[in-house]
């Protein structure tokens, strides 16, 4: 089997945790040559790991793309706003991509880099890993051999969790739209994007949204609250505190690798509290929705309702699929889900096998199918249709539109 050679610019969590761990696990198929990466840590433990020698390590993803590497694709894992031009440029060299989503800050944009790889030829997938998890890959099967009839509905509800929210859209990367993408297209792109693949790419005709930012705001604070958590009376027993993050192990590791790498929790406390993730949820720069449900419907009179909400316990995405045959009901996070047969009355259970990685074991097989698709150029498949992952862009942005003008029906 021919070991695919990639180069990877943006060495941060997506890039260097979530995807290149795959050319570890299976060295012979997949090598790293080249990485650019600002953060000169961040550059040089990856190139540790993958054993890339210094003079192919760059501070500037131009650099690289100037140096004229022989590569079989690039993965582009930059900040959201930090897609478009790199993608632009490795495509106008005819570099195939693997580009972390959202594509760009605009509808626009991303229809200009999804144009760009068609006219020049080249391969380009979105990391829309949802549907690349062996669990919608199941479902999806099901739904082919006409297990549930032709589909009529489909309801999906992201749970975002209470505290992964205030991370990431209250002190976090994604907290403020006037710096990155709205939440629902740097978070939910990948929820607009499932049902588009359940439903085989039907296009969206209509969408509507509604919602707001309704509890992260300084009159939600409590009575004598601090600016930051370190100085706060309620850093014992708000549900938000900084502190927390000591208890939260998940959430720990990917601060360690946002503020600094430290196993000693007095030195990460004292850096984290200094940091805007020491900051109060009630006194952030944030103005993203909080809540948002969305309503679609597609060609032939489909439809499809989709809520995400910040206020949950548990971090898990739950769906359910109507056809005139049966319906299909499960959770990702359970690694299984229900197949109700309306003629014979019958409840099957399906359970998935999944890899013990994130997004459902997404990130691993996304990996999969992009060097399969590297190895046999010209196949056309949904799993990596960039068209498909422009729908759900486009339909995301058109959501937003609409919520921010009082859930005006958007026609698409």
């Amino acid at each position: 089997m021919k070991q695919i050679k990639l180069g990877l610019i943006g060495a941060g969590e997506r890039g260097a945790n979530c995807y290149a761990p795959y050319a570890l696990k299976y060295p012979s198929e997949v090598k790293f040559v080249c990485v650019a990466e600002p953060r000169e840590e961040r550059r040089n433990q990856f190139a540790k790991k993958h054993a890339i020698p210094k003079e192919d390590c760059y501070t500037d993803w131009t650099e690289l793309l100037e140096k004229g590497y022989e590569l079989d694709g690039i993965i582009i894992a930059t900040q959201d706003q930090e897609h478009y031009e790199p993608a632009m440029a490795a495509i106008s060299k005819g570099y195939n991509l693997l580009l972390e989503k959202p594509m760009a800050e605009t509808a626009g944009k991303t229809k200009e880099i999804v144009d760009a790889a068609e006219e020049k030829g080249t391969l380009l997938m979105v990391c829309h890993v949802l549907r690349h998890t062996p669990y919608f890959r199941t479902i999806k099967q099901a739904i082919d051999e006409g297990k549930i009839g032709d589909i009529q509905s489909i309801h999906h509800i992201e749970n975002i969790g209470y505290f992964h929210f205030a991370h990431s859209y209250v002190r976090g990367n994604w907290r403020n739209e006037d710096e990155t993408t709205p939440m629902i297209v740097a978070k939910c792109s990948h929820d607009t994007d499932i049902i588009n693949y359940l439903l085989d790419g039907k296009k969206c005709e209509r969408i509507s949204s509604f919602g707001s930012l309704s509890h992260f705001k300084a009159e939600n604070a409590p009575e004598g609250a601090a600016k930051r958590c370190e100085d706060c009376p309620h850093n014992k027993t708000c549900i938000y505190s900084a502190y927390n993050y000591l208890e939260d192990r998940k959430m720990h590791s990917a601060l360690k690798d946002i503020i600094m790498r430290t196993d000693d929790n007095e030195e990460f406390l004292k850096c984290m509290l200094a940091s805007p993730y020491g900051r109060c949820v009630y006194h952030c720069d944030n103005n993203v929705a909080d809540h948002q449900a969305i309503i679609m419907e597609y060609e032939g009179g489909v439809t499809a309702s989709w809520q995400a909400s910040a206020f949950t316990k548990e971090i898990i995405r739950q769906t359910k699929i109507m056809g005139t045959k049966g319906e299909i009901e499960g959770c990702m996070e359970d690694d299984k889900f229900e197949i109700r047969d309306f003629a014979t009355g019958n409840i099957t259970t399906v359970q998935v096998q999944t890899p013990k990685t994130n997004h459902a074991g997404g990130d691993e097989c996304i990996m999969e199918t992009f060097t399969s698709a590297l190895r046999n150029p010209g196949e056309e498949n949904l799993m990596y249709s960039a068209k498909l992952s422009l729908q759900g862009h486009v339909m995301a942005f058109a959501a937003e539109e609409s919520r921010a003008n009082g859930g005006k029906v958007m026609e698409l």
